[in-house]
């Protein structure tokens, strides 16, 4: 069993080194171990929640002093969870090429947001922001907000992700759900042609065990897609995104649930980005 999303203290909103939640995958019996800081990005961009450019060699070495002390008893392997953002996508993948990964993590967490500006002296204006739509500090502008809408953003950005190329693994799929909030309309049609380039560009999905510990309570994807997921035969993998060393594993029992139901009771792993699949172990 393994666990692919995992973060540390130098993504600033975790806690823990790399030792600590190897410790804890070890306590687990999970065979693998994957770790997965969010990538840095230029000009100090949302430095709350990921390690700056500096500090990824700290990473790096974290991470091989880990497989010095612990490779005997456990696979361990070096990940990052990599934002599409289209205005920094040359960063992304220079970065990506860079940085001997044996998988990266391709996850949407910003859109597009038009805000009320009321600076003087121009009066009420609005001027464009990016929004992190996995803050609990930027929960508020759902306020006011057509939620259709921003699905239907979230949705075709995350279509973008998967036509890049540049991932390995979709990260929590439907995040866009984290904070209750429902669509009206019906996105089937709009997920199965982002499902459809996932199987074409050999892509796989993980199933995210987070949503579990968020207000929606449901795990990413819902078990809707999941269903889709599985008539388009799209390889699983497994992440707690964990962001303490306790989360390692954490409901990976109803996870493993879902891998035999959807995933044909096989997951996917990595080594220096070449995908193969297990069966699942307990």
């Amino acid at each position: 069993m393994v666990d692919y999303h995992t973060h540390t203290k130098l993504c600033k909103h975790a806690k823990g080194e790399i030792e600590d939640y190897v410790k804890k995958a070890i306590e687990k019996n999970l065979t693998e171990i994957g770790i997965s800081d969010h990538m840095p990005l230029p000009y100090k961009f949302d430095p709350e929640h990921r390690m700056e450019l500096n500090e990824f060699k700290i990473y790096k070495d974290w991470f091989e002093s880990a497989v010095e002390k612990f490779g005997g008893k456990i696979k361990l392997r070096f990940g990052i969870e990599a934002e599409f953002i289209e205005d920094e996508i040359d960063f992304v993948k220079d970065f990506i090429k860079r940085g001997d990964f044996d998988y990266v993590i391709g996850s949407v967490h910003f859109l597009n947001d038009w805000v009320e500006n009321l600076g003087e002296p121009y009066g009420t204006d609005y001027i464009l922001e990016y929004w992190n739509i996995a803050s609990h500090k930027e929960e508020w502008r759902w306020n006011g907000k057509d939620v259709d809408v921003v699905y239907e953003n979230y949705y075709h950005t995350m279509k973008e992700l998967v036509k890049s190329g540049l991932f390995d693994i979709v990260g929590h799929f439907d995040l866009i759900k984290k904070f209750g909030h429902r669509a009206n309309k019906n996105f089937d049609e709009l997920i199965s042609e982002i499902l459809k380039l996932i199987k074409k560009n050999d892509l796989c999905i993980e199933i995210n065990t987070s949503g579990l510990r968020q207000k929606i309570n449901e795990i990413y994807p819902s078990e809707k897609i999941l269903k889709m997921i599985h008539d388009y035969k799209i390889p699983l993998t497994l992440g707690s995104d964990a962001h303490t060393p306790d989360d390692v594993g954490r409901d990976f029992d109803i996870a493993l649930a879902l891998i035999e139901r959807y995933g044909d009771g096989k997951i996917s792993i990595f080594e220096k980005r070449r995908r193969s699949e297990i069966k699942i172990s307990y």
